[in-house]
């Protein structure tokens, strides 16, 4: 099993920064700089991003409450041409060729770089539909990462994660060429001596996927609108809607690997509300 930096088996703070993970299997320099460009894109998204999320509820009225139908949409956003310095201060490299970095800003003053011609958009999704029949519950999820860098040379770098159940698929693109992803559980080490863990298509992809849901349920907390339409859809299906709009920051306090599962602690402060 590869060897992790303490400050993932542990939960230690992070401080002020954001962290990147490349995909596996990059040679150092271009998994370097993956990693970097989506520490940044991290980093940037946090300072001030633009959160929508809603869903929809349908209740089978046949089934007494025992079954219904949940979707649900959260969009991450921010589009700007501000760029934040920052250093690198932190590089580590797994078994796997994953470089994992963290940047940080290069002054408490917070500096900011306006540079003309220079932009970026950077968008973080998720699509969940639940089914609950007789009980039994299943679920579809389709989480994405879209990472934009607009200069006099473009760069894009998008990751989309399609999961039903306990199964995981996932699709890359770069530069809108599709990246074939190796469908291969990477291990690693346990904080716990002796013990490994798996991930299936390495670590970013499970961040990735973490960070929206924990800003999804933070943001419907926070400021949501609920609608009980009332409605009538086919035979006995009644409506429960709501929506929630915010601008908000977040850091990442903490991250933590343990029993194969990615665990965030967020420190989210709401900024406005719409």
């Amino acid at each position: 099993p590869s060897e992790l930096p303490s400050y993932l088996l542990n939960g230690s703070p992070l401080g002020s920064g954001s962290i990147g993970i490349s995909d596996p299997d990059l040679d150092s320099a271009a998994g370097a700089a993956q990693a970097i460009q989506r520490a940044k894109a991290i980093f940037y998204l946090s300072r001030n991003a633009y959160v929508r999320s809603l869903f929809d509820h349908f209740v089978g009225e046949e089934y007494s409450g025992s079954g219904g139908t949940f979707q649900s949409f959260v969009e991450v956003s921010i589009k700007d041409s501000v760029f934040p310095e920052i250093v690198v201060i932190d590089t580590f490299y797994t078994r796997f060729n994953e470089a994992i970095v963290r940047i940080s800003p290069a002054s408490d003053e917070f500096e900011l770089g306006f540079t003309v011609g220079k932009s970026y958009k950077i968008f973080l999704d998720k699509y969940r539909m639940e089914y609950e029949w007789g009980g039994a519950t299943e679920f579809e999820d389709q989480s994405e990462m879209r990472i934009g860098f607009f200069d006099t040379v473009d760069s894009q770098d998008d990751v989309s994660i399609y999961q039903h159940g306990d199964q995981i698929e996932v699709v890359r693109m770069e530069n809108e060429q599709e990246i074939e992803f190796p469908q291969l559980r990477y291990n690693y080490k346990e904080f716990e001596e002796g013990k490994q863990q798996y991930f299936k298509y390495g670590l970013w992809v499970h961040f990735v996927s973490q960070l929206v849901e924990e800003i999804a349920v933070e943001s419907r907390k926070r400021n949501e609108r609920i609608k009980k339409a009332g409605e009538v859809y086919e035979s006995h299906t009644l409506l429960n809607q709501g929506v929630a709009s915010n601008i908000l920051s977040f850091e990442v306090l903490g991250i933590s690997l343990k029993e194969g599962k990615l665990n965030l602690e967020l420190n989210i402060e709401l900024l406005d509300t719409h």
